[in-house]
């Protein structure tokens, strides 16, 4: 039976109720000063700034679910109305991220490090390799021969995957803050870097990433996507916030709106940005005039909103303990849920 490690209060959480949670929480947040100290009792409080991040990846016909406890899950989304559970894997950390890059899924499973499955048979998917990395891997993102790896506290590690039976860390950049969420494009990885905000690092040389700039958001980035000049950060507390990244040494915000709730996650589709909005679910935003965002529709998740992503007329939300949860987003203003499907853990 495999030991789950649970990375942000207290190791003693197993599929504990809300109720017990709030106890908890409650717990630390009233703990002694001096027993707050403690080393690693700041370690886990530190590691709040990622809790509950569960991830959702969609290629072709299916979402791959990021199940915390449960590992990855394969849905056939083909028929929105009605997604089935066609496969999974359970994956011996806790699975916090995916991506998905031809037949292989990339799954960010904690202490556990980057899984790498191949779901070239969805009903049968197989790990192939696996890359153990010094942290806890909570997001990951792929570009060509590699994969970039969100791995609190130790910042962005780019871990070579030309080999998927032999994966190999390459080069790594210790970031200042604790890395929960990374995007790339082109020839830099963005991190989001809870209170550290967001760092940009060149990595066309993948053996020796250099930062070369960096906003300090007033959140904690959680999550960051990519589109055209603009990085698009969901800040928690703080909402989303938009960075001008023309010029990567001197990245500028240029716009934010601030959620309802706590963003956790964000895509990026043609003129709207969707956050995963923790308790105040999907929210839709207009970014058309980047300076002035104005959100046009939401939609109340009835669990956790925090992760989120988008195919064609359809997002697709991590909901936590509610599964995933597929909205119709054809008319922006307002969106619909059409189907879900109640994963067996916290997507």
């Amino acid at each position: 039976m495999k030991q789950h490690h649970y990375p942000h209060n207290a190791s003693i959480l197993f599929r504990t109720s809300f109720f017990s949670l709030i106890t908890l929480i409650c717990f630390v947040i009233f703990l002694p000063e001096s027993f707050a100290q403690d080393s690693l009792n700041v370690r886990c409080l530190g590691r709040l700034s990622c809790m509950n991040s569960k991830d959702v990846a969609v290629s072709g016909n299916y979402a791959y679910v990021a199940d915390w406890l449960y590992g990855l899950r394969i849905i056939n989304i083909s028929n929105p109305s009605s997604p089935t559970q066609v496969g999974f894997y359970d994956t011996p950390g806790e699975a916090w991220g995916v991506a998905v890059s031809g037949n292989y899924a990339y799954v960010a499973d904690d202490e556990a490090g980057l899984r790498i499955i191949n779901i070239s048979n969805p009903s049968n998917p197989v790990e192939v390799g696996f890359c153990v990395t010094s942290g806890y891997v909570y997001r990951v993102a792929v570009s060509g021969n590699y994969a970039y790896v969100a791995d609190w506290p130790y910042g962005l590690r780019i871990i070579n995957i030309s080999n998927p039976s032999n994966p190999t860390q390459v080069g790594f950049y210790d970031t200042p803050g604790e890395a929960c969420g990374v995007a790339v494009s082109g020839n830099y990885a963005y991190v989001a870097d809870g209170d550290a905000g967001l760092r940009i690092i060149h990595i066309s040389n993948p053996s020796s990433p250099v930062e070369v700039g960096f906003y300090d958001t007033p959140g904690s980035a959680h999550g960051v996507a990519v589109s055209g000049n603009y990085a698009y950060v969901a800040d928690y507390n703080a909402g989303l916030r938009i960075i001008h990244i023309s010029n990567p040494s001197n990245p500028v915000e240029v716009g934010f709106y601030d959620t309802p709730g706590s963003a956790w996650g964000v895509a990026v589709s043609g003129n709207y940005t969707y956050v995963a909005d923790d308790y105040a679910g999907l929210r839709i935003i207009n970014i058309n005039n980047p300076s002035s965002p104005v959100e046009v529709g939401f939609y109340n998740t009835p669990g956790s909103a925090h992760g989120v992503a988008v195919s064609g007329n359809y997002a697709y939300v991590a909901d936590d303990y509610a599964g995933l949860r597929i909205i119709d987003i054809n008319n922006p203003s307002s969106p619909v849920e059409v189907g879900f499907y109640n994963t067996p853990g916290s997507a």
